[in-house]
């Protein structure tokens, strides 16, 4: 009971809850660039993952048909 109370007493003071500025929506903010450069980053991890995978499961392919032909 107490945690459902908590956030809803502190929701009601004024100033506790400020937007920052990538929810407030200045393009320009500091913030808001790095929030950017963070997601690009992140996405380009993924990205290197899944080439890893992919290239795991071709060379494991193209191990199996050499095997399988010979």
């Amino acid at each position: 009971m107490r945690a459902k109370l908590i956030p809803i007493i502190l929701s009601l003071i004024p100033g506790v809850l400020f937007p920052c500025a990538v929810c407030y929506g200045n393009p320009e903010a500091p913030m808001s660039h790095g929030m950017n450069m963070g997601v690009l980053t992140l996405l380009g991890f993924i990205i290197f993952i899944l080439l890893i995978v992919a290239a795991s499961i071709f060379t494991i392919s193209m191990r199996t048909k050499k095997l399988n032909n010979s």
